[in-house]
């Protein structure tokens, strides 16, 4: 009887224990994967936005270049351009001239980024575009802050429209 009574608990307890076991939360690998803490942007976009609030609010520091502009589209090749500064950062819209048939090279971003630079030596980084939309946009912008219209609305679409058009400037 007592070796019945022995079977009889051992058996009891490999049923509760086997019984908790089962009933207990499995994870599932979705589960799992939730847990694990990854960056949600990359460094150079938290990088580029520590920059911006470094160079001050945009409010402030957003200005139009128009001698900047002026020595750009004196160079060859480009026929007009738009620059806008932020802190210490500039962002050029050129139009080509009518007879140029290439597009946007390295050589003449380089040839812009150096012209800038030579203009205004506190100019850190320069990003140059010659995409149509672009250039409206920078026009528009442009003949806002000339007509007195408060920056302050305009900084953040000026951003948006930044990004959009320079993902790496993320």
């Amino acid at each position: 009887m007592r070796a019945l009574t022995k079977w009889i608990v051992v058996l009891t307890a490999f049923a509760l224990f086997f019984t908790s076991v089962g009933c207990a939360m499995q994870r599932r690998p979705e589960e799992a994967r939730q847990d694990v803490r990854q960056p949600t942007r990359p460094l150079r976009e938290a990088t580029d936005r520590v920059d911006r609030v470094r160079d001050a609010r945009p409010a402030e520091t957003m200005r139009v270049a128009d001698n900047i502009a002026e020595d750009v589209a004196k160079l060859d090749r480009i026929d007009s351009a738009t620059v806008m500064l932020m802190g210490r950062t500039a962002y050029v819209a050129v139009v080509f001239d009518k007879d140029y048939t290439g597009g946007m090279t390295n050589k003449v971003k380089d040839q812009v980024s150096k012209r800038v630079r030579q203009t205004d030596p506190n100019v850190d980084r320069v990003f140059v575009s010659a995409n149509p939309d672009f250039v409206d946009r920078m026009g528009d912008y442009t003949r806002d802050i000339q007509q007195g219209r408060p920056i302050a609305g305009l900084a953040d679409n000026f951003m948006e429209m930044v990004e959009r058009t320079f993902p790496a400037a993320r």
